[in-house]
């Protein structure tokens, strides 16, 4: 793993996901070292993070949505 690795912070949930998916998948091999495996883990957690996060806020952004919508149609119309 290379020290030049994007802050998880800055990925796309598609950046992160097929990078998050990688690790699993080295992982499942059991190609990797300890030492490696363990820094693969903490890649891992932050990227689980970064994914988290983004799904959290796209559900929020929804639920606004849908509250404007729901809003929108008990208005009486003019």
């Amino acid at each position: 793993m290379s020290d030049a690795l994007p802050d998880p912070k800055n990925l796309t949930y598609e950046q992160a996901l097929e990078e998050l998916e990688a690790i699993v998948h080295r992982a499942e091999a059991g190609e990797l070292p300890l030492e490696e495996a363990m820094a693969e883990h903490a890649r891992g957690e932050a990227l689980l993070h970064r994914c988290r996060t983004l799904l959290d806020g796209a559900e929020q952004q929804l639920r606004t949505f849908d509250q404007a919508a729901d809003q929108a149609l008990d208005e009486p119309s003019a």
